[in-house]
């Protein structure tokens, strides 16, 4: 996976729903997650997508540190798409932040890939203050034998704000560089700031492969994927989109997942 060429172009993000020790309202039980991951799981592959990244997304507010039910949980649904579907490509992202918590997830799901939102630099997240856990990841991940599970890593995570922020080429410099992140994720705060961010660094001294973390739709896909190695989508693959309680419980839209893929084959043709 550590090389451009191996980045999935399009990379599903499955919400997990709340899981029974969150709390939450609308938690559901184990059995029920089971249906909902392995039912769109199914769709991705159906619609073209090869490629599947996990998000706990339901769980929150983010919880210091990552709860154990989290980690259990993520890796038993990891676990179930693993063995159902296991030419699916997965990958690891978790509200909370850490480093080990999703490499050990990754590792023991065999997933391919992790996202990490906080990885150099300082972020004032809802959470609190957050600090960039590059050297945790590089380290934990040589431990633990996993140096073939990629690491991409968000520059300026759009949840939140950078404190004492530098230039956005050298934060990049830090994660690409110094921080040996296999590939770097831009996010703006709109889908045009995401594109100038993008174009910064295309035309800086700094070549790592970038993804799009967010803001893809069906009007946009193309210039996204002019500019970035790949993309990662999940609202776009919805009926009601954005972020709400009833949106995130929501099955993803087999239809609207195919359109996505045909328009990204008759651009790629």
């Amino acid at each position: 996976m550590n090389n451009q060429n191996s980045i999935p172009k399009v990379i599903a993000a499955l919400h997990i729903p709340p899981m029974p020790g969150s709390g939450h309202p609308d938690r559901k039980t184990m059995q029920q997650i089971r249906e909902f991951a392995l039912r769109n799981s199914e769709k991705a592959l159906q619609a073209g997508i090869n490629a599947l990244i996990l998000q706990d997304l339901g769980d929150h507010p983010v919880a210091r540190p990552i709860p154990p039910h989290i980690i259990a949980g993520v890796t038993t649904v990891g676990t179930w798409i693993h063995d159902q579907f296991p030419e699916l490509q997965l990958g690891v992202s978790l509200l909370g932040h850490g480093a080990r918590e999703p490499l050990a997830i990754a590792q023991a799901i065999g997933a391919r890939f992790v996202r990490l939102k906080v990885y150099i630099g300082v972020m004032v997240k809802s959470e609190g203050l957050l600090e960039g856990c590059a050297a945790e990841a590089i380290q934990y991940r040589h431990q633990i034998g996993a140096e073939d599970i990629a690491i991409f890593a968000d520059v300026y995570d759009r949840t939140g704000e950078p404190l004492g922020r530098l230039p956005l080429v050298e934060e990049v410099r830090q994660a690409a560089v110094f921080g040996r992140a296999d590939a770097v994720v831009l996010t703006g705060k709109s889908f045009d700031e995401t594109c100038q961010m993008i174009k910064e660094v295309a035309n800086s001294d700094v070549q790592t492969p970038i993804l799009v973390g967010g803001g893809v739709n069906f009007g946009n896909l193309t210039q996204a994927l002019r500019i970035a190695d790949g993309i990662i989508v999940s609202s776009a693959f919805k009926t009601q989109p954005g972020f709400t309680r009833e949106s995130m419980l929501m099955d993803w839209d087999l239809d609207k997942m195919k359109a996505l893929m045909k328009a990204l084959e008759d651009n790629s043709s």
